[in-house]
């Protein structure tokens, strides 16, 4: 996890092979301003790199890498020289023989993919991806390879090295010329059961979907987003970073999403508001003294005083 003064983000990897005093299985964190002190969280599983004046921030347990110079630099100096190095867990290379893989798709080591799986001509599968039994990915999509993430190193701004992977799950459809990018640190960009997701689709950096989930042509999933269950995402929508999107959510064509939306909301607009619930086959839901049956599949639902919908 890192945490600063610039716009206070948060990420975080986990190896520390190559330093000294800590034992492995921890994460590692920077700090540079008190004012974010306190996202940071107890316990020994933690190390962090920060100056001597912060030292009395951490919490209880957090182990204190201090350093003279900028945290964040050295943070991301340390994060670099370990991607490059390879400190990160890989996957084992593996293709099942009733693959069907494409003579001229591209697959690169350290990618598993399961019985069942198409990949189509051009397709680009980068290192550290599982493919999951009957993927389909159709042509001139690449997955795995590095997202957009800036940083200003000591003074220069550059591309930081992505040291995860991608998860597809089983049944996923991946469009073509879809871009999944892989995890940033040390994680894994994941898509889950039976999703379908368009062409043209960005999928960006440890982003998450649940299972059933539907993502039209066009959108742009930003990095840490979360999708729960069953969302279903119109054309060109787009989803700005770590925002979670609640289960069995519908989002209108051309919305920009900047806020969290509950679950089974309608959400349409820039930027996109919630205009009514909706039932898990994505029929809108009528509520009256805080129930609801949906008139197409007879699903029944309840608010609770919150305003989320459950079913009743």
């Amino acid at each position: 996890m890192a945490l600063d003064g610039r716009d206070g983000e948060v990420s975080r990897f986990t190896t520390l092979d190559g330093l000294s005093n800590i034992d492995g299985g921890i994460a590692i964190t920077y700090l540079t301003s008190a004012r974010f002190a306190g996202l940071l969280r107890s316990g020994s599983d933690l190390a962090v790199v920060t100056r001597a004046d912060l030292r009395s921030c951490l919490p209880e347990g957090n182990t204190a890498l201090i350093v003279e110079g900028d945290p964040h630099d050295l943070f991301y100096t340390a994060f670099a020289a370990a991607a490059e190095n390879g400190n990160f867990e890989r996957l084992q290379p593996f293709v099942s023989p009733t693959a069907r893989v494409h003579e001229k798709a591209v697959i690169a080591d350290n990618v598993h993919i399961e019985a069942g799986a198409v990949i189509g001509a051009c397709a680009v599968i980068l290192p550290n991806t599982f493919v999951g039994a009957e993927v389909c990915i159709k042509p001139n999509a690449t997955v795995g390879g590095d997202g957009f993430e800036n940083a200003v190193i000591r003074g220069r701004r550059t591309i930081v090295p992505h040291a995860g992977g991608v998860w597809l799950s089983a049944g996923v459809q991946v469009g073509s010329s879809t871009c999944i990018d892989r995890g940033l640190f040390g994680d894994f960009s994941f898509v889950g059961v039976h999703t379908t997701i368009d062409n043209l689709v960005h999928f960006a950096h440890s982003a998450h979907t649940g299972q059933n989930c539907s993502i039209v042509a066009c959108s742009e999933i930003s990095g840490g987003a979360a999708l729960g269950d069953g969302v279903w995402l119109g054309p060109n929508v787009s989803v700005n970073q770590s925002l979670t999107i609640g289960d069995h959510c519908y989002v209108g064509t051309g919305a920009v999403v900047t806020r969290n939306l509950p679950p089974h909301s309608l959400a349409y607009g820039s930027p996109a508001k919630v205009a009514a619930q909706v039932c898990v086959c994505r029929s809108k839901l009528q509520f009256e003294s805080d129930l609801a049956t949906c008139g197409k599949c007879g699903e029944r639902y309840r608010l609770d005083p919150a305003g989320q919908v459950h079913h009743a």
